[in-house]
């Protein structure tokens, strides 16, 4: 009797494959959850570069205001020292510790008592003036006796009747010294493409000074506005008694309204009169991001204008205002 040959249990049932219903169905679900993941990895990764940017626009913002408020506190400054005993007073620069204008500057270099406004609805302009010493200006590398500007550029020394008309010195003092006026104008340029801040200050030339050229401090400060604390007189220099007219801020005004107060009569000059007048001022920066964020929503990016208004850009910036009120402490006596 013959027998037949043994088949291997493996093979007496043929392997079979997956039906096309069975693969359809395998692919369907793979493609949902790499989609899942892909839109976890999209809002993950949007998610991660818009907090780099608020990140990077928030530290900017500060750092601008900063550097304003700064120069701000040391508007109107001035010292004279008493050789007999060692002491100093106010005595040297006693004019316009601010001077302003909404719009911009017709001429950034024109002279301080010739700068005109432009008067339009772009950024601000101030111009910041005070006694710089090698004390309250950055060091100067080739030359550390001399104090400096907004660049770090040299200013030279001079004598008052050069700078500025010396104030009458008080009885028993001595007439003031030469010293170094800084008069700094801080502006937006580059606006739309490279919007920054930008400055021109007094610097040396020759054995004298001049407005020097503009050049950029900080990026991406799209719009500035400044308003101004005015009391109802001027106050020239710090007093030495409390004057509820001279040292009490009445109202808040842009440039515009500042150069149309009427004259008191109290100084010669009606520039110096009016903006004598100024204890504080209030600066508003218009800050936007390093670059566009991605996928922009529909509506666009909403943000607030400095004179709190909604805007929505559409060219994918993010924007947020930053705002800072400084008193002039060398013009404000506290009651």
């Amino acid at each position: 009797m013959s027998t037949a040959p043994m088949v291997p249990r493996r093979m007496r049932h043929p392997a079979r494959g997956f039906t096309l219903i069975e693969l359809m169905v395998a692919l369907t679900i793979g493609l949902v959850i790499l989609a899942a993941a892909l839109s976890v990895f999209a809002t993950s990764s949007r998610s991660s570069q818009l907090s780099e940017l608020e990140t990077q626009l928030n530290e900017d913002g500060i750092l601008a205001l900063n550097l304003v408020q700064q120069q701000l506190k040391q508007a109107g400054y001035s010292q004279q020292r008493i050789p007999s005993s060692g002491a100093t007073v106010m005595g040297n620069y006693a004019g316009p510790a601010v001077r302003g204008c909404d719009g911009g500057f017709t001429d950034a270099g024109a002279a301080f008592d010739k700068l005109a406004c432009t008067k339009g609805d772009g950024s601000d302009a101030i111009a910041i003036r005070y006694e710089a010493t090698t004390d309250n200006t950055m060091p100067q590398l080739t030359d550390p006796t001399l104090a400096t500007n907004c660049l770090g550029n040299a200013i030279n020394p001079l004598t008052p009747s050069q700078v500025e008309p010396p104030p009458t010195p008080a009885p028993g003092m001595p007439p003031p010294a030469a010293y170094a006026l800084a008069d700094n104008r801080y502006l937006v340029t580059g606006a739309g493409t490279a919007p920054m801040l930008s400055c021109r200050g007094m610097e040396k030339r020759n054995t004298g000074n001049a407005i020097g050229l503009s050049q950029p401090l900080l990026a991406n400060v799209e719009h500035m506005q400044v308003l101004y604390g005015v009391a109802s007189r001027p106050s020239a220099e710090l007093a030495a008694t409390y004057d509820p007219l001279r040292h009490q801020i009445v109202d808040y005004l842009d440039a515009t309204h500042v150069d149309d107060l009427p004259v008191t009569g109290t100084l010669s000059d009606n520039t110096e009169d009016r903006w004598g007048r100024v204890l504080s001022v209030r600066v508003c920066l218009l800050m936007r991001s390093e670059r566009p964020v991605r996928d922009v929503p529909e509506g666009g990016m909403a943000y607030k204008q400095c004179d709190n208004t909604d805007e929505t850009g559409t060219d994918g910036y993010l924007r947020r205002t930053y705002t800072t009120t400084v008193l002039l402490r060398n013009r404000v006596i506290a009651p």
